[in-house]
């Protein structure tokens, strides 16, 4: 439950920093984007995805949502950075659904806004942990007419890994 006050306290904000690296290295956001640009550099002759996806889960009467940016170097890898945000609202299904598509939302829109100064070379995208079957089928048409209508290309299950494998995995 430390962990958890922890996390509260810190990284509560839907800001770029505190994202943490795959072994927990918390970064700054100046950090972060600098990680994310070497990676790339590494190896410019490959096409890169980067991706941005929450997943969230109820547990004793809180909300667990875990946001991931991942950095697909197609065909050769991937890199991926995480945040955590714990709240304490009761919401049903449905809303949690939206607060995770607007978690995402926020956290690309800051990404780009940094990450387009420095480079143009990478295709985004925006996953969902929603799916045409199951409980989330009655918003899925609404939340990803909202995230097309700020440009962005959006992933829904199964194709939306970042959320639905990379952040389900990090709760």
């Amino acid at each position: 439950m430390n962990d958890l006050i922890d996390a509260e306290n810190a990284e509560n904000d839907l800001t770029l920093s505190a994202f943490k690296t795959a072994s927990g290295i918390k970064l700054e956001t100046n950090t972060l984007i600098k990680e994310i640009n070497d990676f790339i550099k590494v190896d410019p002759n490959f096409g890169y995805r980067i991706l941005v996806g929450t997943d969230s889960e109820t547990n004793n009467g809180y909300i667990d949502f875990v946001t991931a940016i991942v950095v697909h170097r197609v065909g050769q890898g991937a890199r991926y950075f995480w945040k955590r945000k714990i709240s304490n609202k009761r919401l049903e299904l449905h809303q949690r659904l939206w607060e995770e598509a607007l978690f995402s939302l926020d956290i690309s829109q800051k990404l780009l806004g940094l990450l387009v100064d420095i480079r143009k070379d990478f295709r985004f995208e925006l996953h969902l942990d929603l799916g045409t079957k199951g409980k989330s089928n009655s918003v899925v048409k609404e939340i990803t007419n909202l995230i097309r209508s700020y440009g962005m290309d959006v992933k829904i299950k199964p194709e939306s890994y970042a959320a639905s494998k990379i952040a389900d995995r990090l709760i």
